[in-house]
């Protein structure tokens, strides 16, 4: 299910790399404690990974940037994109935030004005996407005995791969049965629009693409990705897609 949060503000200022203050935004929005500890603390299990099947996109809405101050502020308004597979953590984090009369980010002020939800159904098995929020994805190696991590361009032919991988794993999560051989592609559309776009999650730096692609195959893993997000590092706001009618 894909949640549309929209917000009025009076010129929000956050740091230029903000994905850490919304995903706290959201956690601290669930009204359901034990599912909120669950949530942050454990996820649903595959094996020995753990996915907490939640995205969000970058902030929507006029802005300004200050490179002097590395902040970037949201002048009047702003729309947030919140997906997720499990339809019970949208309506509470979409119940919490129309019932809360003391909304901030950032510790300023924000007012709830509206909220638009829709349920993707009937998904076709090739659909055009465009990214909300960078896609990523890594592979972690050993370079003179140090651990490294390398992000793959949606050019590399291992990005298809670690793609179609993260999804079954969070497939076999919920409790599907799939394995290497369901068929999924993701392909770049317009390679004239594919954007590096490096982001820090506090401290850490993470690389990812934004982008027009088409994904097609199981319909399954279609509705995956396009309710709780594509590639890793989901819950830190990486991933979120919405479709391109």
């Amino acid at each position: 299910m894909q949640l549309v949060l929209k917000f009025k503000c009076d010129r929000l200022e956050l740091p230029i790399h903000y994905n850490h203050i919304i995903q706290g935004f959201i956690y601290s929005n669930l009204s359901n404690k034990d599912f909120r500890e669950f949530l942050h603390e454990e996820g649903f299990k595959e094996n020995n990974r753990r996915f907490k099947l939640f995205t969000f996109s970058k902030l929507i809405g006029r802005y300004e940037i200050d490179k002097l101050k590395k902040t970037i502020t949201f002048l009047d308004s702003f729309n947030l994109v919140v997906c997720s597979i499990v339809d019970d953590f949208i309506n509470d984090l979409a119940k919490t935030c129309l019932l809360s009369e003391d909304l901030h980010l950032n510790n300023q002020r924000i007012r709830l004005i509206g909220i638009d939800t829709s349920q993707i159904i009937n998904i076709e098995s090739s659909v055009k996407v465009a990214t909300l929020s960078p896609i990523v994805t890594y592979s972690t190696v050993n370079i003179e005995g140090r651990k490294r991590t390398i992000y793959h361009s949606p050019e590399d032919a291992i990005f298809q791969k670690h793609i179609k991988e993260n999804l079954i794993k969070k497939a076999n999560a919920i409790g599907e049965s799939l394995d290497s051989n369901t068929n999924f592609e993701i392909n770049i559309l317009d390679e004239g629009k594919l954007k590096e776009s490096p982001t820090y999650f506090k401290d850490i730096y993470i690389k990812g693409y934004s982008g027009v692609f088409e994904i097609k195959g199981n319909t399954r893993l279609i509705n995956l990705a396009l309710n709780c997000g594509i590639g890793s590092k989901n819950s830190q706001g990486f991933g979120c897609l919405e479709l391109v009618k």
